[in-house]
């Protein structure tokens, strides 16, 4: 059984958003994935106090549910994350969540996960919301599979034609890749090379310091700062699970 954890950036059980994800994800069968939908009503997660706590520890210092949180979206095998348009960009609970888990892209932590990008709007103002989530999600390791926008005029909610076509689309990328083991793509690549440069100064810089090096030290005890490329990196950690144990 594969598992679907799909973030849901609006607080509405009953609005657009949630409603365009279900008719995507409920093409999937129900015997082979099982899909749970988070909500930001549902998860305690105070503001961020701009501390940096987070990217030496590698942990919000906070006590609040943002642990919960990110350990149910690790735990997937595909990670739907989706928002309505507000003021042309995402909802200010989506924002939070993403903002308090910043390290997450100095890590690619999302590890190559396949990764789905949905929004809903009135007219216009989508562009803002899913390419801003695609670069985050690019920044935090996510492999990008697939992105729609739903609107209200036109009348796409209920475009049953329309809503068949892109839910046929995207249901098949998500079969496919979670067919797969977690993939690389030129984009992560990039992130890989830009991040692994911060962290190799890092290590220069903290070479005397006898602190936590949260971001330093997580590169170091997953071997990613040891690869020359992800890809090369997702492989060799796919190849140590098939003979029992991980890096």
């Amino acid at each position: 059984m594969k598992k679907i954890v799909a973030l849901m950036g609006s607080r509405s059980k009953a609005g657009n958003t949630l409603k365009f994800t279900k008719r995507i994800l409920n093409d999937l069968s129900q015997s082979e994935f099982i899909i749970e939908y988070l909500f930001p009503q549902d998860f305690k997660i105070r503001p961020c106090i701009g501390c940096q706590q987070c990217f030496i520890r590698t942990r919000c210092v906070q006590k609040d549910d943002l642990s919960l949180l990110q350990e149910k979206i690790l735990s997937a095998d595909l990670f739907v994350i989706a928002s309505p348009v507000y003021l042309h960009y995402m909802t200010a609970d989506l924002k939070l969540i993403l903002e308090k888990s910043s390290w997450w892209a100095h890590t690619l932590r999302l590890q190559g996960m396949p990764v789905v990008i949905l929004s809903t709007c009135g007219t216009n103002g989508h562009h803002t919301v899913i390419n801003a989530l695609s670069q985050i999600m690019n920044f935090m390791g996510g492999n990008v599979i697939a992105k729609s926008n739903a609107a209200q005029f036109p009348d796409q909610i209920n475009n049953e034609r329309w809503l068949k076509e892109v839910a046929s689309e995207i249901t098949h990328r998500i079969i496919k890749y979670t067919d797969k083991h977690p993939q690389s793509n030129k984009y992560l690549e990039q992130v890989f090379c830009d991040a692994k440069w911060a962290i190799k100064k890092q290590e220069e810089a903290f070479r005397h310091v006898e602190s936590e090096k949260g971001e330093l030290d997580y590169w170091k005890q997953t071997g990613m700062i040891e690869f020359d490329s992800f890809g090369e990196y997702l492989v060799a950690i796919q190849k140590n699970q098939e003979i029992g144990y991980s890096s």
